[in-house]
């Protein structure tokens, strides 16, 4: 997808004596929009597709390809809060001096029950690019909403724009809806424990409904010792004999996450108040449906009818765990009408997070801050 693609595909819809116009300010606005992304590597261009990233960064492979990174020549400097640098704050307020226009895209923060010892003074550098920014893009409702409470409210205007999927690239492979499963998926990395430790329950549980299940952990699991982690996650398993019937991938490309996603049926999300992760529009865009703790971003993300939310105790102090039988009780309800739940994850995915959407929206706003 060229720099262009996106507008030059809305201007094929206007009317023709609309068109030129439209053709003229594209191609003038493509000359003029250059875009200097922020990663923990800057001055370091974004990760390519076909090279590892996760978070944050995963949304800046797709900018990239259609602003590329521009240093040390720039007009907008693109910062994501979940994405750090060790002089991220030195760099904006530098570039700002410059009349360089901040971009932040805000994702979650930090709060007593995700990090009962440092989540002040985490606060105060996501605080310091936020009310540094000319222009906001907050990644869900939740986010702006969890901003607001821990962040303070800034000047700058704003707008939520959900992470993108590649529609082309994650979409459902034809498969036997009742093959021998479910495969329930794990995705994403596992840095808390609890969200490995409750899919097992989850996964036992189900069994008894569903002989067949089997579960595929992905990512990173929690510690700072990955050998020791799994060592204890292998133990656990094999003290509830469900050895044989767990898979870890490890961590992942996106060029690889498709494979993963067709390989399984359903996923599970376990963690508390996710703000907004790519894994969820990666899922439904796979023909995913989706069983998830109620909580944070994740329900405005899934919607009504591409997956079932398990209600948790709602708090900033603590974390709460989705009952493992309420979720081992979805999972089966949505196994007895997995086409149906399949093809609504789909189409969900098709009107909340386009690729195509998520450029357009972009440019929109980058338009609207060289404009000013």
């Amino acid at each position: 997808m060229g720099p262009l693609f996106p507008v030059l595909y809305a201007i094929r819809s206007l009317p023709e004596k609309k068109r030129a116009a439209s053709l003229a300010r594209a191609l003038e606005l493509s000359n003029t929009i250059s875009v200097c992304y922020l990663t923990s590597k800057f001055p370091l261009r974004p990760a390519l597709r076909t090279e590892y990233s996760n978070g944050g960064a995963v949304k800046l492979t797709f900018l990239a390809e259609t602003f590329p990174h521009s240093y040390p020549q720039a007009c907008i400097l693109y910062s994501v809060s979940s994405v750090d640098h060790f002089a991220k704050t030195t760099i904006i307020s530098a570039a700002k001096k410059k009349g360089i226009k901040i971009v932040v895209n805000q994702n979650g923060v930090a709060y007593p029950a995700w990090n009962k010892t440092g989540w002040v003074e985490l606060n105060k550098k996501l605080a310091n690019a936020l009310h540094l920014a000319d222009f906001i893009i907050y990644q869900s409702e939740f986010c702006k909403l969890s901003a607001q409470k821990y962040l303070g409210t800034p000047e700058a205007p704003s707008q939520i724009i959900y992470n993108p999927v590649d529609l082309d690239l994650y979409k459902p492979k034809g498969k036997n809806p009742k093959r021998f499963g479910p495969v329930l998926l794990l995705g994403g990395n596992q840095y808390e424990r609890y969200r490995f430790e409750s899919a097992i329950e989850i996964l036992l549980i189900t069994r008894q409904l569903l002989p067949n299940a089997r579960l595929i952990v992905t990512g990173k699991l929690w510690g700072e010792d990955p050998k020791n982690s799994m060592q204890l996650a292998i133990e656990n398993l094999k003290k509830k004999g469900l050895q044989d019937v767990v898979e870890f991938t490890g961590t992942y490309s996106q060029k690889e996450a498709p494979n993963i996603f067709n390989l399984s049926d359903i996923l599970i999300h376990t963690k508390y108040n996710d703000p907004s992760p790519n894994l969820i529009s990666e899922a439904l865009a796979s023909g995913l449906p989706i069983v998830y703790s109620n909580s944070g971003g994740v329900p405005e993300l899934v919607g009504m009818d591409a997956g079932i939310g398990i209600t948790v105790e709602q708090s900033w102090e603590k974390i709460s765990v989705p009952s493992p039988i309420l979720m081992s009780d979805a999972i089966a309800r949505i196994w007895e009408d997995i086409t149906i739940f399949s093809e609504a994850a789909r189409q969900r995915s098709i009107e909340k997070f386009s690729l195509y959407n998520f450029i357009l929206a972009h440019r929109q706003a980058f338009e609207q801050l060289l404009g000013d």
